[in-house]
């Protein structure tokens, strides 16, 4: 097999036998060639810099936006414990607003957070979502021992909810 750099070496001898090469043409070759290296270098360095520049910027919002979300949620979370608190010692029973957690999924935003948070608060929003049913559908007769029972294990998923949020 014949290596490239041996057939490079033949035509440089044919062409100085035909008086057809320089030494001036070689060096002006050589230079381009080193010139051309370094311009891909450089090329090939500021894209590589912009890309991750880029993806760290992006990674610097993400975090941002968590921390916003996660804020929203605690707020949420500890506004809906005093409004368990308030049903159950005022016994007065209504719905739970969970436009907070529509809000988060409608916006896509659930996926910063990782799956077990984001299994752990829907069902923490699942259980107000039950609450609010059985408002609906229960008389008010046999009503409040199951409103109260019901209000214990939201309370306790939001509770969890919140543990979890902190870490």
């Amino acid at each position: 097999m014949i290596s490239p750099t041996l057939i490079i070496i033949e035509c440089k001898f044919i062409l100085k036998n035909l008086g057809w090469f320089s030494l001036e043409l070689d060096i002006e070759w050589y230079k381009i060639i080193i010139e051309s290296v370094i311009l891909s270098i450089l090329i090939f360095g500021a894209v590589f810099l912009e890309t991750w520049l880029y993806r760290k910027s992006e990674k610097v919002k993400e975090n941002n936006t968590k921390k916003r979300m996660t804020d929203l949620i605690h707020t949420d979370l500890r506004r809906k414990i005093r409004f368990i608190n308030d049903s159950i010692e005022y016994k007065d029973y209504k719905p739970f607003f969970t436009d907070v957690w529509d809000a988060v999924v409608l916006s896509g935003k659930q996926t910063l957070f990782s799956f077990e948070t984001i299994e752990n608060l829907q069902h923490c929003y699942s259980w107000m979502k039950y609450y609010n049913t059985e408002i609906q559908q229960k008389s008010q007769i046999d009503n409040e021992k199951t409103l109260k029972e019901l209000l214990d294990e939201v309370k306790k998923s939001v509770e969890h909810s919140l543990r979890i949020l902190k870490e």
